[in-house]
C-alpha cells in the first residue's frame, strides 16, 4: 500500500482561533464536511473538493462526528444533548432529531442505517426516522465506528484497541494498539482494510481485515498532529486525514 499526497489544506478558523475537528465525511460531488467539536464553535464546516471554504453551519450543541446521508443531508451527533440531528446543508436547518438515551459520539451511514457509538458500551443502529433497529454491546466505550459489508469495526480510546464484530456484536478479532496510542477515527477501504487514526502517538495505521497484520502509514514527520477525523473514499481511492487543529491531508491510495 502506498499513499501519495495530493493536497494539504487548513480548515478555516471560526470565531475563535482554536479548533477541535473530530469528524469528517465527503459528499459524492467531492465536498467535505467537518465536525468542529470546539465548545465555542459547535459547527459543521463545508468545504469544496479542494478544501476551499463554502460555509459554516451552526449547531446548538457540541457536535462530535458527521455522516453524509445524501447530496443535501448529513447527520451529526450532539454529545451532551444525547441526540442525532439531521441537517439540510443547503438551508443550514435541522430537519429532525433522534434521541439516543446516552451521550453519542461516532456516526456512520451505510445507505440504509445510521450506526452510532454511545456511552454505556453501546452501539445502536437507527433508521432515518429514528427507530432503533438493533443494539450491540461493546467491549469498551467506542469513539468512532465503521461498517464494511457485514462487519462492524470500532475504536476504544481508553482500551487502546480496535475491534471487529459481526452484526450481533460477536467479536471476530481484537487488535491491540500500543499503550497510549489513543485510537480514534476509523474507516475502511474497498478491500476491507482498516485505517485508524491514533491521536496521542500522531500516527495513521492500517490493519488488515483479518486483524493480524498492521503497518504505520503516516507519522508526525508527515505532518500529523493529534489526528482524529479520517475518511476513505472507496469510489476514487482517496484518504482524508484531519488533525484536531484543522490541518487536513489528502492522499491517493494505491496497492
Amino acid at each position: 500500500m502506498k499513499l501519495t499526497n495530493i493536497r494539504s489544506f487548513q480548515t478555516p478558523a471560526g470565531a475563535f482561533r482554536n479548533m477541535l475537528i473530530t469528524g469528517i465525511d465527503m459528499f459524492d460531488d467531492g465536498r467535505i464536511v467537518l465536525a468542529d467539536n470546539q465548545t465555542l464553535h459547535s459547527r459543521l464546516v463545508i468545504l469544496n473538493d479542494e478544501g476551499k471554504f463554502i460555509k459554516n453551519i451552526q449547531i446548538d450543541d457540541i457536535c462530535y462526528d458527521v455522516a453524509v446521508i445524501d447530496k443535501d443531508t448529513v447527520g451529526t451527533t450532539l454529545v451532551f444533548k444525547s441526540k442525532i440531528v439531521i441537517v439540510d446543508v443547503d438551508s443550514s436547518k435541522v430537519k429532525r432529531s433522534i434521541l439516543t438515551s446516552y451521550k453519542c459520539f461516532g456516526i456512520t451511514y451505510t445507505g440504509e442505517q445510521l450506526i452510532v457509538s454511545l456511552n454505556k458500551q453501546t452501539i445502536k443502529f437507527f433508521d432515518l426516522s429514528g427507530n432503533v433497529l438493533s443494539t450491540l454491546s461493546t467491549a469498551n466505550n467506542s469513539s468512532h465506528c465503521s461498517m464494511f459489508m457485514e462487519t462492524l469495526c470500532y475504536t476504544t480510546q481508553s482500551g487502546d484497541a480496535v475491534y471487529s464484530t459481526d452484526l450481533n456484536g460477536e467479536v471476530r478479532w481484537k487488535f491491540d494498539c500500543k499503550k497510549k496510542d489513543y485510537p480514534t477515527g476509523i474507516t475502511n477501504d474497498a478491500s476491507g482494510n482498516i485505517f485508524v487514526a491514533c491521536k496521542k502517538s500522531n500516527q495513521l495505521m492500517v490493519v488488515g481485515k483479518d486483524g493480524e497484520k498492521s503497518r504505520v502509514l503516516l507519522t508526525k514527520k508527515d505532518g500529523l498532529h493529534k489526528p482524529i477525523a479520517i475518511h476513505y473514499n472507496r469510489k476514487v481511492s482517496t484518504l482524508l486525514v484531519c488533525s484536531e487543529s484543522g490541518q487536513c491531508l489528502q492522499y491517493i491510495v494505491t496497492n
